[in-house]
């Protein structure tokens, strides 16, 4: 693509810019891009305490808690792993719901620090049934903590994660949640609901580059990082709490994306959690509807609004589609993972994208498959009333 473009450039054609609408990293508002040109102040600084500070106040907002945020240099994958290190003792065991790469990557970690774990398996494309979570914690009192996953990235599925949580708080049991796409997506209030954990990536509904993790604990769960846990030390959450009343990170932090991120949290401020909330339901209604109305069926059995997960129509290739979308239409959408490579396609809509954006991912939708050979019309016109109607 890269050579393509400077083929057209040296030709003196115009190139369009590519567009990601992939499920992360997402598209860099304006003005968070001019945040990031920023000169950084150094991060042992006043001015960069009280950016810091304001970051750490926002994020709390955003997560709807009144307990601690912590901010980790990594990507989400880091804040799972703070996650079970410091939330988990060695000989305790635990639950993990899979049903996706990302539900079953909560099974990975636990297998990597020896922690026995029980698995929920659940059909890729489906949502996890929240009775068979309190069937297997009625069955196996010593399970303490359930690891789940609110919006599972790599098949468009939306876990309900309010009913898990009452499931876990009525029987004593540790609750994490990752909420990597979902946060700044979907409601998910963390103290409300009763959720002990919830960690969440920057590239995503915060709607910066990768690089910042943050784990948010809820104020009833304050204690347990303090008890004998397992090995850590980068994700030792501990030096992060010492840290913290300084306006500091144990570590030294990613300060431009820090800049970043006041400025995209102030951008959510403005618009409003609800008006946010409320947009995304709208982006994913339009792109679903419109997708469908030319020939594409949405894979999930429950879908999430951070992520629309399709397969072709009858005929056509979902890789044709990717590939065509990023050489005809310089649109980056992502294929399956795993066991879904090739079946099917991904469209992310995590961010600050309007109403003229699924229009115009949807009327590339429709060339792509006319092309390929399948007869397709009305794919805009169904997009944008089902905006209008969401």
């Amino acid at each position: 693509m890269a050579d393509a473009q400077a083929a057209s450039q040296a030709a003196g054609k115009s190139v369009p810019r590519t567009r990601l609408f992939t499920p992360g990293p997402v598209e860099i508002p304006v003005r968070v891009l001019r945040a990031l040109a920023q000169e950084p102040p150094h991060h042992r600084t006043d001015a960069f305490r009280a950016v810091l500070r304001r970051v750490t106040e926002s994020l709390r907002w955003l997560h709807g808690t009144d307990g601690e945020m912590f901010l980790l240099a990594a990507s989400g994958t880091g804040a799972m792993e703070a996650a079970v290190v410091n939330l988990l003792a060695p000989g305790e065991r635990a639950l993990a719901i899979a049903g996706g790469k990302f539900g079953e990557r909560w099974g990975s970690l636990l297998t990597a620090y020896g922690i026995a774990h029980q698995v929920i398996e659940v059909e890729w494309g489906a949502a996890v049934d929240p009775g068979a979570v309190a069937r297997h914690l009625d069955r196996d009192p010593g399970l303490a903590a359930v690891f789940a996953t609110h919006s599972e990235t790599s098949t468009g599925v939306l876990h309900d994660v309010e009913a898990i949580a009452r499931i876990t708080r009525e029987r004593g049991r540790r609750l994490v949640v990752d909420a990597i796409t979902s946060v700044g997506v979907h409601p998910l209030p963390q103290d409300a609901w009763g959720v002990d954990a919830v960690v969440c990536g920057s590239q995503k509904g915060l709607m910066i580059p990768p690089g910042i993790a943050t784990l948010s604990l809820a104020p009833w769960a304050a204690p347990l990082i303090e008890a004998g846990r397992l090995p850590r030390f980068y994700f030792d959450l501990r030096k992060a709490r010492k840290s913290a009343p300084q306006g500091e990170t144990a570590f030294t932090p990613p300060v431009s994306l820090v800049l970043a991120l006041d400025e995209s949290l102030a951008m959510i401020r403005e618009e409003g959690l609800d008006a946010v909330h409320r947009r995304h339901r709208r982006l994913a209604h339009a792109i679903r509807a419109g997708a469908q109305a030319i020939g594409f069926a949405v894979f999930s059995s429950s879908p999430s609004h951070a992520v629309t997960a399709l397969t072709a129509p009858a005929g056509i290739e979902s890789s044709a589609v990717v590939k065509r979308l990023r050489d005809v239409h310089a649109m980056v959408v992502a294929g399956g993972q795993d066991r879904l490579k090739g079946k099917i396609l991904r469209i992310g809509h995590m961010g600050a994208y309007q109403r003229e954006d699924a229009g115009a991912v949807v009327g590339a939708l429709e060339e792509c498959v006319i092309a390929l050979g399948h007869a397709a019309g009305g794919g805009v016109a169904a997009a944008l009333t089902a905006w209008e109607r969401a």
